[in-house]
């Protein structure tokens, strides 16, 4: 087995291989020459190995490609998309939500409807796109399939204002929202779609695809470099060609991550 010894004498760290039992062995510090036995502790532990000693105790590693640098040069440009789309948030998140709406995709929209003292509202009529349905005893209900984009939807109750609010549908999320009705009769203020809020959230996915690059090129962190091409496709950049670029990188991190790998495992003497 190998294992990693501290010289007692001069304190230098070298790395052996013994027989693999619990029996003590004499060894030689290959710095001080000094002689010393040690034994196998039961605890396994992993380290990373520097310099020319790597060339003899490690066994051969495999060459290295350019794959993790073409992974991080595609998941720079799904941060320069990402940013780009959260600057101009709503022209390019607009257009590409009608990229996805021509292959077919769709959106859920969850509603609570309250009043102003935070009671459910029940039988509110809400209307959204060409689809109308009223509130249970709780004040929830959903619409399923609707088109992708800023949707208004039209919350109205007897006794209460008419009241509209404008909403981000996106796939693959449930698209939630808490209308809160005032007493009153007539229509109540527009409730405008917040663009910054949205692009800063796509900000935040691009940091984490920026993140994956440097854990690219530096190839020492498998589990960041996934983590960033896998947020990276949420960052939803320009026409959805970010998460497409994303998903790229993913592919090819996945077939390049040995070269991640560089530490060894073994035991302590």
């Amino acid at each position: 087995m190998k294992g990693k010894a501290t010289c007692p004498e001069c304190k230098h760290n070298f790395v052996l291989t013994l027989p693999d039992d619990k029996k003590k062995h004499e060894v030689q510090c290959p710095k001080c020459k000094s002689k010393f036995s040690i034994k196998a502790k039961d605890e396994d532990f992993s380290w990373v190995e520097h310099g020319e000693p790597r060339k003899t105790i490690l066994s051969k590693l495999k060459p290295k490609t350019n794959k993790p640098l073409i992974a991080a040069i595609i998941l720079m440009c799904v941060f320069g998309l990402g940013i780009t789309t959260a600057v101009f948030s709503e022209a390019f998140i607009e257009s590409s939500l009608d990229v996805a709406s021509v292959f077919g995709l769709k959106g859920n929209v969850e509603i609570n409807v309250n009043n102003l003292t935070n009671s459910s509202v029940e039988n509110a009529t809400l209307d959204l796109n060409d689809a109308t349905k009223t509130t249970n005893s709780e004040g929830f209900v959903k619409f399923d399939d609707v088109e992708l984009g800023i949707q208004t939807v039209e919350v109205s109750k007897q006794g209460y204002k008419t009241q509209k609010y404008e909403i981000m549908v996106v796939p693959f999320f449930n698209n939630k929202i808490d209308a809160n009705l005032q007493e009153g009769s007539g229509i109540a203020d527009t409730n405008k779609f917040d663009t910054l809020g949205c692009s800063f959230i796509i900000v935040i996915f691009s940091i984490f695809a920026l993140i994956g690059i440097f854990a690219c090129l530096k190839r020492n962190n498998l589990d960041v470099a996934v983590a960033g091409s896998i947020i990276g496709i949420f960052s939803f950049g320009f026409l959805f060609i970010g998460s497409i670029l994303s998903i790229i990188a993913f592919v090819i991190i996945m077939k390049s991550r040995d070269e991640f790998r560089n530490d060894e495992k073994g035991r302590t003497f």
